[in-house]
């Protein structure tokens, strides 16, 4: 590469280097910024769900209140329950409350789809704004028990006789004497909830907010789906949270697998969680389209700093040109030419230099001998330009090297020359970066194996489970270690699978119960199996640390620990091999425990 081309290349560089920071820098701010925008606006839109939520169901618990207070609605259910239905008074008190009460409450759209008077003793409903449903049966329900004694709200859930999802108010109707006579009961229209979780709170296409239950059904229908309210389970990592009790936002895949950012509340007086969620993409828009543009703008600075690089280039290297060639004519004895120029810089004085050489040669004239011995003087002046120029050149390049070079050199310097001089924290925090290294080594190579499980391929056979396990405790432990374990293993099927991935699932929960039971004075380890149906039932059971079962979740994932690495070596891969391995071979893994008196790890294959 010549002279030209490298200088080029280093006033580009120079050049576009700081506009490429500044303009990732622009692009990695304005997303943080958009980030939080979205952040905000989803836990706002939360918030006011969540405030709509709690006045639609306190407005229609209000409504409830007011017409079981009503004197009539009271009289009217006194007189239901305390007549036989042949008896006038009966139907009257029943046309009465059905026709002035009920029935009038009752709106095509919002509010409530049926009103009921339900006996406080049998349970049976004595009127209602749906003649259908007189008397049937409420005694089973929560709504009815809990309606007895104070208002309360029975949370979404699915009716088998009326087929789809439903909410019930009821409140106590009492006397003056504050003697129960009847309960009254609302059934709630769902399109009320609906609509307010539908409803859009800007003006986002993608944002969607929904409500899902305890069991990780849905309770109103998402924006994009139909038929999902109480019928479908949605397991997204959003919703995990917001089930777990926790109000945050996360960044993840939602019910469709499309990548959003979904803000989760929990409601705890309703035992839900609300989501509401916006398609990364759409929140990101603006700034990809940012990015196209400064990608653009970049390109085209890039080709105008190359351009003006290479003029500039051709300043600095056509004089170094004309130099060469006319100190290569001088050389030749054309003692005429001349390759002064008028520049000011160190260049412009070495030509100016050559031309006065060339006349000082030309007007002198001397012997032979003495025209060599200026020859060679001025072919060493010559040489002494060039290499000035060299050195010129160098130093140029070499400056720009040396805050490079520094960086690296000092960095050596202070880990190999100044060890000495460091205390006791310093080396202690040496060692800490060492253990961390190791660690990170460690952890890196395990997450290479849990990869390479997932492209390893299966080669079946029959297998000794019964052998295999025991195998695997007597490579686990020394015979000094085996006087501290009780280790047995009961009746375990054979089963069809990979030796090697079988192996490694034996090794590590048995390896785990060892480890758990070590604090243990005597280690009980039991292996047992199971043949079944249609799948083989393996367990590792032991005496030690154990768990606590409303963690048993985070058990199988990648570097989840439920005990401190203080307590207990490890790093929490190797479970997740278990269910991974377990997983390919068609089966599925769970685990029992309680902390302090062991655990048992289950794991299930074809048989």
């Amino acid at each position: 590469m010549n002279l030209r081309t490298r200088i080029t290349w280093l006033f580009a560089l120079l050049a576009i280097v700081p506009v490429v920071i500044v303009g990732f820098m622009a692009l990695y701010t304005g997303r943080q910024s958009i980030e939080q925008v979205e952040i905000n606006h989803l836990v706002s839109t939360n918030l006011m769900k969540s405030s709509e939520l709690t006045r639609w169901i306190e407005g229609n618990q209000q409504r409830i209140e007011e017409l079981a207070q009503r004197p009539l609605v009271v009289q009217h259910s006194a007189s239901l329950a305390a007549y036989d239905p042949a008896d006038p008074a009966y139907s009257s008190a029943l046309l009465g409350l059905e026709q002035d009460h009920l029935k009038p409450r009752i709106k095509p759209v919002g509010g409530f789809v049926e009103i009921s008077v339900i006996n406080p003793g049998s349970g049976i409903i004595m009127a209602s704004s749906d003649d259908a449903q007189e008397g049937k049966y409420h005694s089973n329900q929560r709504f009815f028990a809990e309606g007895k004694t104070h208002t309360y709200t029975q949370g979404v859930f699915y009716s088998l006789p009326l087929q789809q999802t439903t909410m019930f108010v009821s409140t106590p109707v009492t006397d003056k004497g504050k003697k129960l006579v009847a309960v009254l009961a609302g059934r709630l229209d769902m399109r009320d909830l609906s609509l307010i979780m539908s409803a859009q709170s800007g003006l986002r296409l993608s944002e969607k907010t929904y409500l899902v239950n305890k069991s990780n059904f849905f309770v109103t229908e998402p924006s994009f789906g139909e038929g999902y309210a109480l019928k479908k389970t949605v397991r997204t990592e959003g919703v995990r949270a917001g089930l777990a009790g926790s109000d945050g936002v996360g960044f993840y895949s939602d019910y469709r697998n499309v990548s959003v950012i979904g803000a989760y509340k929990w409601l705890p007086d309703y035992n839900m969680c609300l989501i509401t969620e916006v398609d990364q993409a759409e929140a990101y828009a603006r700034i990809d389209s940012m990015a196209v543009t400064v990608i653009s703008i970049v390109s085209l600075l890039a080709l105008i700093v190359v351009a003006a690089s290479f003029l500039l280039a051709r300043t600095i290297t056509l004089p170094l040109a004309r130099l060469v060639a006319g100190a290569a004519a001088i050389g030749r004895g054309h003692l005429d030419q001349k390759v002064g120029t008028d520049a000011r810089d160190e260049i412009g004085e070495l030509s100016r230099a050559f031309d006065r050489m060339a006349m000082e040669l030309k007007e002198t004239t001397v012997s032979l001998d003495e025209l060599e011995r200026h020859i060679r003087e001025r072919t060493f002046q010559l040489e002494a330009a060039n290499k000035e120029l060299e050195a010129f050149t160098y130093s140029v390049s070499h400056d720009l090297r040396v805050p490079l070079r520094a960086i690296g050199g000092y960095t050596r310097i202070l880990m190999e020359e100044y060890q000495e001089l460091l205390d006791a924290e310093g080396k202690r925090v040496c060692s800490v970066i060492a253990e961390g290294a190791q660690k990170m080594s460690t952890l890196i190579d395990d997450l290479l194996a849990f990869s390479r499980l997932g492209r390893s391929a299966i080669n079946p056979r029959k297998l000794d489970m019964e052998e295999l396990a025991n195998a695997v405790f007597q490579d686990l432990t020394t015979a000094q270690t085996r006087k501290r374990i009780d280790f047995q293993v009961d009746a375990a099927p054979p089963v069809m699978g990979d030796l090697a991935l079988l192996r490694q699932v034996w090794v590590n929960l048995i390896s785990n119960a060892i480890k758990f039971s070590s604090r243990k004075r005597r280690a009980v380890i039991r292996v047992h199996g199971e043949k079944g149906e249609s799948e083989n039932v393996y367990s590792v059971e032991d005496n030690g640390a154990g768990f606590d079962m409303q963690y048993t979740h985070k058990l199988f994932g990648v570097f989840q620990r439920l005990h401190s690495v203080k307590e207990f070596e490890g790093n929490g891969v190797g479970l997740a091999l278990v269910q991974r391995v377990v997983l390919r071979h068609g089966g599925r893994v769970w685990a029992e425990g309680k902390p302090g008196k062991g655990a048992t790890f289950y794991f299930s294959l074809p048989g």
